[in-house]
């Protein structure tokens, strides 16, 4: 087991601005520009961390380690304390050490990430949660489905996950969210549901989303959250996945017998998952959800609030899954799985506590919250 020191500040002043775009078609699109939107200067927080070398988590997760069962980075911060962990390989075959800086797929950890952008958007009044998706994208074939219930899964939308393979003819190619939004507005993945008849936890929607943020801002949805997000947060090392570089992403994921996975056709596909970050990104990212600055305190407090009943005793917000706890204090959180990545953002929304821990190998299942939760 690894731990290492770090104590980083970022503070650089972004300035950015982009146009509004909205874009029609009836199985393809024809651009066409509107007025700019506003520029907003952001400046980002230091980030200032103490570091506790050996506690009840440390020992837990090398007992994990050493029994094949935890391959990974991992942060834990209680209140100021804060502590981190690694062990293991980048690639099982190249016996390459992790790092603590390094960077794993979020998978579907990357959907509150892609609900914060969107909300950027409804802070600035450029989207109204309340709205069909039709006004903004005027092609799609379904009217009574509102961007609100794409952020809480009540939209009724199939999974477009389950009826690529026989639709993409081409699966040596990856297929982008405008491919995927073709096979969606030609009505080629189906719906399951009447919108905001029921809960149905669908990556569709959070694949959809970046191409409403792509007409809305008149930007690539990477490059909107990079200057939106990414950089006003000092999240540096946080970037999504882009096929062109597929030979440099150092951090591999792995079956359960240390064999590394393949890239995969719909890892192009980004919002519902495919973003990339660090375990100490990602703890800015909790510090900007503590002490909001790109978006206002109020939007975050509805997005990590009750919207729909996901089973007994928890729920899902606009992006983060919910859970209320015997304290009296509620755990907000996201897991995520992919393509031999698991991941996983636990914060508790009254204290300042939070589980950041990113793995690159899916052997020994999923990890126990409540234990992991208890130890610090």
């Amino acid at each position: 087991m690894t731990v290492s020191n770090i104590s980083k500040k970022v503070n650089t002043p972004i300035l950015r601005g982009f146009l509004f775009v909205v874009i029609f078609s009836a199985c393809s699109s024809n651009d066409a520009s509107a007025p700019t939107i506003q520029v907003q200067t952001v400046e980002s927080k230091p980030l200032k961390v103490d570091v506790v070398e050996h506690s009840e988590v440390y020992d837990y997760f090398r007992q994990l380690a050493e029994n094949g069962k935890f391959n990974g980075a991992a942060l834990f911060a209680n209140n100021g304390r804060i502590e981190r962990l690694n062990e293991g390989w980048r690639a099982k075959s190249a016996n390459d050490s992790l790092q603590m800086n390094d960077q794993f797929q979020l998978a579907s950890l990357s959907k509150p990430i892609t609900a914060l952008g969107l909300l950027n958007l409804v802070d600035q009044h450029k989207v109204e949660l309340d709205d069909p998706v039709v006004n903004y994208l005027l092609d799609f074939p379904y009217p009574e489905i509102t961007i609100r219930s794409l952020l809480n899964h009540t939209s009724g939308l199939g999974n477009y996950i389950y009826v690529t393979d026989s639709l993409w003819n081409n699966p040596d190619s990856f297929m982008t969210n405008r491919d995927m939004y073709e096979f969606l507005r030609c009505e080629q993945v189906p719906t399951y549901y009447p919108p905001f008849k029921r809960f149905d936890y669908c990556n569709t929607n959070y694949a959809l989303i970046p191409v409403l943020i792509e007409e809305v801002s008149g930007m690539s949805f990477s490059e909107y959250m990079r200057l939106n997000i990414f950089e006003p947060l000092g999240m540096f090392s946080t970037y999504y996945y882009d096929p062109s570089h597929v030979d440099e992403y150092a951090v591999k994921g792995h079956y359960p017998d240390g064999s590394s996975k393949k890239p995969f056709y719909l890892d192009a596909i980004l919002g519902d998952k495919s973003l990339y970050s660090s375990v100490f990104d990602l703890y800015k990212l909790f510090e900007e959800i503590k002490h909001p600055t790109i978006i206002s305190k109020e939007l975050l407090d509805e997005a990590m609030s009750v919207e729909a009943r996901t089973g007994k005793d928890s729920y899902y917000g606009l992006g983060w899954r919910i859970k209320p706890l015997d304290d009296g204090d509620t755990l907000v959180y996201h897991n995520g799985w992919w393509r031999g990545f698991r991941s996983y953002f636990w914060m508790s929304k009254k204290n300042e506590k939070v589980a950041i821990i990113l793995t690159n190998s899916i052997r020994g299942g999923y990890l126990n919250r409540q234990e992991i939760w208890n130890l610090f």
